[in-house]
């Protein structure tokens, strides 16, 4: 289990409140959960040469994934 603390906009505050309450759910934790789900991430380090070798094996194994 991994917790994550967010700092929302305002905008994306109501945004996961409108959500909530149409989807019927009790916490905003569980609106996200559901979200996320509907969202493909790519993750690129910003302080890590791309030709570092642990990058390279990083990146294939998630590619061997798909």
């Amino acid at each position: 289990m991994v917790k994550i603390q967010i700092d929302l906009s305002e905008i994306e505050n109501k945004t996961v409140d409108v959500y909530k309450l149409v989807n019927n759910l009790r916490t905003k934790e569980e609106a996200i959960k559901q979200m996320i789900k509907y969202f493909k991430v790519k993750i690129e380090p910003k302080h890590i040469a791309k030709n570092e070798e642990y990058y390279k094996k990083a990146t294939k194994f998630s590619e061997d994934e798909k």
